[in-house]
């Protein structure tokens, strides 16, 4: 698994990389949007993105990302950013984001959300590929022609 951190703030980027880092996680870091995008390049299963950075703004990148990739794509994105208003949230998770982490947050928090997010996605992808998907509590098995 790669994680991609987007935050311009260098002390707390290096502080969540370290936090994050493990056998199974590969972390990868930008300071600014001009750099995630070189990135993107490469297979990234989650995005930690800040809102304000020097380049743009995180969620006109977030957007972006939706668009270029599908709603459906294979990378998670959560937000980690100081704007902490109802209307920030919504915007973010408006602009296609998983989830919204505000500044100031726990570490153990962040993981815990990390690995809920993660574990959403492989049910959908477990349940796209077994051609079973779920509906307002509806399970629809396309295989079988049932529900």
């Amino acid at each position: 698994m790669k994680i991609l951190i987007v935050e311009d703030d260098r002390v707390l980027n290096n502080g969540i990389a370290l936090s994050l880092r493990n056998a199974e996680t590969e972390i990868a870091q930008a300071y600014d949007i001009g750099e995630a995008r070189g990135l993107l390049d490469q297979a990234v299963s989650l995005i930690l993105l800040d809102v304000g950075l020097p380049d743009g703004s995180g969620l006109d990148f977030c957007r972006e990302i939706r668009r270029a990739k599908g709603v459906g794509s294979g990378v998670s994105i959560i937000f980690l950013t100081a704007n902490d208003m109802e209307f920030d949230i919504v915007a973010g998770l408006d602009a296609g984001a998983d989830d919204y982490i505000t500044k100031p947050f726990s570490l153990a928090v962040l993981r815990a959300r990390i690995d809920a997010v993660l574990r959403r996605h492989r049910e959908s992808d477990d349940s796209a590929e077994s051609g079973v998907f779920e509906q307002g509590g509806f399970l629809f098995d396309f295989d079988r022609m049932c529900f």
